[in-house]
């Protein structure tokens, strides 16, 4: 009898052993655990166990913490604002709670963590407690937070790009139509300079060819040396007109006068001239040759297209900029809008003239004015 009670009684407590030595090893493994930290909380907060990955993480040993509310292991503006036990409430409510956050450790630094606190109950359903697990995820925020720089730094070095490719394209366009406005300003100045030619010095030409092959052997040779010297004449002028010398030589100011002298003559237009200041200084070369530029171009349209006797021309040179203004008194340009409104439709010779100014900086106006027409150049010295 007694046998076979003992019989009974040895397989249940082989089981108990076994549990006890599962139980044991469980703990031995939690305890074990460096990467997690890893303990239990009473129902009101305090810590219960603690494993090595607790200490590693938090810092605090086994004695140290033991009986500790789990509170320290947050902020204190955490602690004020009871967010710790709030924690616990809601395990409690929904079995679980997780959360991302600041955390701090013994020696009051803090890192970012992962926690999952979970509630443990008896079978009854009465709440034996809470399990907590933390991990330190300070490294992995690091290196989130420095993609998210990269990744923000990459964007917006791919918006600069995007911006670059398209000022490039858009540069692009503005070179190929500028030249092919430079294309047709260069056809129009070959007109221009074939219609001088074939027109005016080749009559002259042609003028003095006859003048010889009909003059008597022995005769007079007056008609032929007029015609010679007029030819000369307008040679120097058409060479003056496509680059005066005095420009290089004396500077703006004295190649003004003389073309103002020449260009009375050929058109007896009346022309002011009014320059600031009265010691007039010598101004870069691109500059000064842009500026007689702006002045032929204004006066040749005024002679051509205003039916105006008069022209005003000023040159004022101011700290950092010149301005140039050239106002005729004739017929003015198309009706279109107001006084002062700039005139964008204008001919091949100012579109030349605005990209010229253009190159240096500066900027053409084409206004009406009462009456007449107001070229106004703006040329940066700087």
């Amino acid at each position: 009898m007694k046998r076979s009670v003992l019989s009974a009684i040895e397989p249940k407590n082989s089981l108990q052993v076994s549990a006890r030595a599962s139980d044991e090893i469980f703990r031995l493994l939690v305890e074990s655990v460096q990467d997690y930290a890893i303990f239990l909380l009473s129902p009101e907060g305090n810590v219960m166990s603690w494993n090595a990955g607790a200490e590693r993480i938090k810092g605090y040993s086994t004695s140290e913490i033991i009986g500790q509310h789990f509170s320290r292991f947050y902020s204190r503006e955490a602690k004020e604002s009871g967010w710790p036990q709030r924690e616990l409430e809601i395990a409690s409510a929904m079995g679980r709670f997780a959360d991302e956050g600041w955390r701090v450790r013994k020696d009051g630094t803090q890192f970012w963590a992962s926690v999952v606190i979970t509630a443990l109950r008896f079978d009854s359903g009465e709440l034996r407690g809470f399990s907590k697990v933390t991990r330190d995820l300070t490294e992995r925020r690091a290196l989130e937070e420095r993609t998210q720089e990269l990744n923000k730094e990459l964007r917006a070095k791919m918006v600069l790009l995007t911006e670059s490719r398209n000022q490039l394209e858009l540069r692009n366009l503005e070179l190929q139509r500028l030249s092919g406005q430079l294309v047709r300003i260069q056809d129009e100045e070959r007109r221009r300079i074939a219609r001088e030619l074939h027109d005016d010095l080749g009559q002259v030409l042609t003028a003095l060819k006859l003048s010889l092959d009909t003059a008597p052997e022995f005769g007079s040779r007056s008609d032929a040396v007029a015609l010679t010297q007029d030819a000369l004449s307008k040679v120097r002028n058409l060479s003056y007109l496509m680059h005066p010398p005095l420009l290089d030589e004396s500077g703006l100011l004295a190649a003004l006068h003389v073309f103002f002298e020449g260009f009375k003559k050929r058109s007896k237009l009346r022309i002011i001239f009014d320059y600031k200041p009265s010691t007039f200084p010598r101004l870069p070369t691109e500059i000064e040759t842009s500026v007689f530029r702006v002045v032929q171009e204004a006066l040749t349209n005024v002679h051509r297209h205003s039916g105006s006797d008069d022209a005003r021309v000023e040159v004022h040179q101011q700290v950092d900029r010149v301005y140039v203004r050239v106002r005729d008194f004739g017929v003015g340009m198309p009706i279109g809008g107001p006084m002062g409104a700039p005139i964008q439709n204008t001919g091949v010779g100012v579109s030349g003239m605005r990209e010229r100014i253009k190159q240096i900086g500066g900027e053409v106006n084409i206004l009406r004015a009462e009456p007449g027409t107001l070229v106004e150049a703006i040329i940066p010295l700087f």
